[in-house]
């Protein structure tokens, strides 16, 4: 099954691989990009880390650290067994 938010994510995310920016910090702002834009709506579900890793080409701790980086700056929710969940952080 192919969801609008893993399309959204697939057209969305792309990393400079010369950046001396870590990838999960640049996946990370382009995703808090893609929510301040509406890209991502509220409460919507982002794929698993297995899931996010292979749509990214990337580690699954690298997907992790993605998700640790996103829920710390309060954009995700992150439930156990459950899922990712985007969240609008009040003060932004």
């Amino acid at each position: 099954m192919n969801s609008p938010v893993r399309q959204i994510i697939k057209q969305l995310i792309s990393f400079d691989k010369s950046s001396i920016q870590p990838l999960y910090i640049q996946a990370a702002q382009q995703i808090i990009n893609a929510i301040q834009r509406g890209y991502l709506a509220e409460g919507s579900k982002l794929p698993g880390t297995r899931i996010l890793s292979n749509i990214l080409h990337i580690h699954r701790n690298t997907a992790v650290a993605i998700y640790d980086e996103l829920a710390s700056q309060g954009w995700v929710d992150i439930l156990a067994n459950k899922g990712t969940f985007v969240l609008i952080p009040n003060d932004n």
